[in-house]
């Protein structure tokens, strides 16, 4: 079996189904590919969905579980995929028709470890025709840093690329327990460690912006538990940052390192200020970034936050006495909430 296509979900009856139609849309013979699917203790009719589709289709797989959390579920999928290749997908999210073909004859051709493509965001389910023929665009071939140094905005999520299955059991790989992040330590870490990256510059995967989503939650709860797995994440990514501070990995390669660390670290402040955290709770979290090196943000005003606007910005965030002032008289008018 060329490829196991790894699906977590939790309440997607509105787009599971067009998913797996996607993937069921493709070039290659049901028994090149599986599709497994674990359910999340899900409570609405995703289940029933699923498992009617796969009465006509031998290569869907349907687990059921109680609710543990997307990355838990994740691990759980990678140990049952029996693929050459890995592709990690979101429920509600859907690719192109008729691409699994060329894409895995690229990968297998020239072993390639991790195999990648770009995404197209959408509020539409029909988007589902290639633009460009892959075989038109040649195929880019580099190691996982010089990747990181060609491509300072890589994405670090993990719907992008296949990644060869042997790869992640060779480096004993699997997601952390950050539940909205996961995948940034994950993505970065398989970067980091390859020789064979292959990149192709074509609309592959949808990504599909859904209304409902926990990430466009308003709810201040949930933002809260978001802002600290972000948190998390950039602890992580800053220790990952120090420990390659050994002399041997280029200054392009680490610059561009601490440029996402950085991304993550101001729209994590500005967030935290925008949603009526106490003054107490940001200087808290800001101290915890100092202890790690992300704070104050140098690496931040780069590429396409190089603008007047994110430098203004930029420079309040990092000059505290004066961040601190403007967080006191705002909360004055406005009351915190934590």
């Amino acid at each position: 079996m060329k490829l196991s296509i790894l699906i977590p979900m939790y309440n997607a009856e509105d787009y599971i189904g067009n998913c797996i139609e996607s993937l069921l849309h493709q070039n290659i013979p049901e028994d090149d590919y599986e599709i497994i699917i674990m359910d999340d203790g899900s409570t609405d009719n995703s289940v029933a969905l699923v498992s009617e589709i796969a009465k006509s289709h031998d290569n869907i797989k349907l687990y059921t579980e109680p609710n543990s959390g997307a990355f838990t579920t994740r691990n759980k999928l990678l140990k049952l995929a029996q693929g050459d290749y890995i592709y990690n997908l979101d429920a509600d999210d859907y690719i192109v028709k008729d691409c699994l073909k060329e894409l895995l004859l690229l990968a297998e051709t020239n072993q390639l470890d991790i195999i990648g493509f770009d995404t197209v965001e959408t509020k539409s389910l029909e988007k589902k025709d290639l633009t460009t023929p892959i075989f038109d665009n040649e195929v880019k071939i580099c190691s996982g840093e010089q990747f990181i140094e060609n491509y300072p905005h890589v994405r670090h999520e993990i719907w992008w690329y296949f990644i060869k299955k042997d790869f992640i059991e060779e480096h004993q790989m699997s997601f952390n327990n950050n539940e909205y992040n996961a995948d940034v330590m994950f993505t970065l870490e398989a970067l980091l460690i390859t020789d064979k990256v292959g990149y192709v510059p074509v609309s592959i995967h949808r990504y599909v912006q859904t209304g409902n989503s926990l990430m466009r939650s308003s709810d201040f709860q949930i933002i809260s538990k978001r802002l600290e797995y972000i948190q998390m994440m950039i602890h992580n990514t800053s220790e990952l940052i120090n420990g390659l501070n050994d002399g041997n990995h280029s200054k392009t390669l680490i610059d561009n390192l601490k440029h996402r660390r950085d991304v993550f670290t101001f729209f994590n402040i500005a967030n935290m200020i925008r949603n009526r955290f106490s003054l107490e709770h940001i200087k808290s979290k800001i101290d915890g970034f100092k202890k790690i090196n992300a704070y104050p943000i140098n690496n931040f005003n780069r590429y396409r936050y190089n603008t007047l606007q994110y430098r203004i910005l930029a420079s309040v965030i990092n000059r505290e006495s004066l961040l601190y002032f403007l967080i006191s008289i705002k909360n004055i008018f406005l009351k915190s909430v934590k």
